[in-house]
């Protein structure tokens, strides 16, 4: 068990390390000012915090089939998932699977900022179909979350993110 740990949460740190925004714990605080495009290093600050989650699913028996389904449907639908994203202050989301002890249970990692609209009530088709996937393949009741002890920013993430949210609407 303790290897599959590790394996896991090497997946991760390889996985976070890739992203392309600012990440920081659930109780996070504004950082020190950094630098937004066009504005004065005195006035850009993260304007909210950003989290990262990463939460346990497990998966309801024999969704396998359907599982690879919704994985292939994330693929095929990529451009339009991810314009429902910012709507969301979704920033990084991804999905692992247990490849070693527990193939029907999914890990699942957010990057997200606080005030964005929640998907369940969302407008848009490509969100109704994403939660019927869920629905059907996720075990009800079985979600459990990990709790964030620290993130590790770069610099030029912290720099990024602060730009972003000085120009969001």
């Amino acid at each position: 068990m303790f290897k599959a740990i590790v394996v896991f949460v090497s997946g991760i740190a390889i996985g976070a390390a890739s992203i392309y925004f600012f990440v920081t714990n659930k109780n996070a605080i504004a950082i020190a000012a950094v630098k937004a495009p066009g504005k004065d290093t005195s006035e850009a600050k993260i304007k909210f915090p950003i989290k990262a989650t990463l939460y346990r699913f497990e998966m309801n028996r024999g969704k396998e089939g359907k599982f690879n389904e919704w994985m292939k449907w994330h693929y095929d639908e990529h451009t339009a998932i991810i314009e429902t994203l910012e709507r969301e202050k979704m920033y990084f989301e991804s999905i692992f699977t247990d490849t070693i002890n527990q193939k029907d249970v999914l890990y699942w990692l957010t990057i997200d900022g606080e005030g964005g609209a929640p998907v369940d009530n969302s407008p848009l088709k490509i969100d109704s179909v994403h939660n019927q996937y869920m629905k059907e393949i996720i075990k009800k009741g079985s979600r459990s979350v990990f709790k964030t002890e620290f993130s590790l920013v770069p610099n030029f993430l912290e720099q990024s993110i602060a730009g972003h949210q000085a120009n969001e609407k």
